[in-house]
């Protein structure tokens, strides 16, 4: 018998549903409040593994990842839904979810997979559709509270929400951007200079404590160029793709 859906259960599926991304920080302050007597990381483990059998019902997740942008652990609020269009429609207008798509677009076809803020900003009014700038940021700062995008330095990238709700769209639509270390899907992390695959930071690291070659050229890993630190944990901070010469 499943354990019973209780207020716990709702509690931290409204924090969720009302903030779309967290980190686990956060996530476990929260779960303190809600759950003081069960306040430690398995538990609440437990309780997604719990909320996620009933809100998949609805095509519903709540999934953990880490954001390559911030290197924090989050958790996000994914709609499985296999319509793309669909995963955004609530809450947002027409001419906003052809704004979204224009960011999604820009970002993906540039070779750092990053644009600048204004730039995002400015792409509102390439539309086929009225948006004015004012509404179109005020889009943007939703979608990047909500965890699709990440801003930082006055740069716009992809964020985790996006990653994982697109996955099947970006693979499609993207050459080049999976970890061949995890296999899971990357847009900022640490290039090899011989080869030009990107891996997560987190993922070269570890590789790289036992390992001098790149995973995939088999190349000496690393040059005057790169920055690099095989003996610290990985550095949250986005570095560019660095591409051979």
């Amino acid at each position: 018998m499943g354990t019973a859906f209780n207020n716990t259960h709702r509690y931290f599926t409204q924090f969720m549903l009302s903030n779309g991304i967290v980190t686990l920080d956060n996530a476990m302050k929260f779960f303190e409040e809600i759950s003081p007597e069960r306040n430690t990381l398995a538990f609440l483990k437990t309780l997604v593994i719990e909320i996620n059998r009933e809100i998949c019902k609805q095509s519903f997740k709540i999934a953990t990842t880490i954001c390559e942008i911030t290197g924090d652990k989050v958790f996000v609020w994914l709609n499985t839904k296999s319509d793309e269009v669909s995963r955004l429609q609530v809450g947002f207008s027409a001419v906003e979810l052809e704004y979204f798509h224009a960011i999604l677009q820009e970002i993906v076809t540039s070779e750092d997979h990053v644009i600048q803020y204004p730039r995002a900003i400015n792409i509102a009014s390439t539309l086929t559709a009225t948006l004015s700038r004012d509404n179109g940021e005020k889009a943007l700062i939703r979608w990047i509270k909500g965890g699709y995008y990440v801003k930082q330095d006055e740069r716009v990238f992809l964020g985790p929400r996006t990653i994982l709700e697109f996955t099947t769209f970006l693979r499609t639509n993207t050459e080049n951007c999976s970890c061949d270390l995890c296999s899971e899907l990357v847009f900022v992390g640490e290039t090899c200079n011989s080869c030009s695959k990107t891996f997560h930071k987190l993922c070269i690291n570890k590789y790289l404590q036992n390992q001098q070659s790149c995973p995939s050229c088999r190349n000496t890993w690393g040059d005057p160029n790169s920055t690099m630190d095989v003996d610290s944990d990985a550095d949250p901070r986005p570095s560019r793709r660095r591409r051979h010469n």
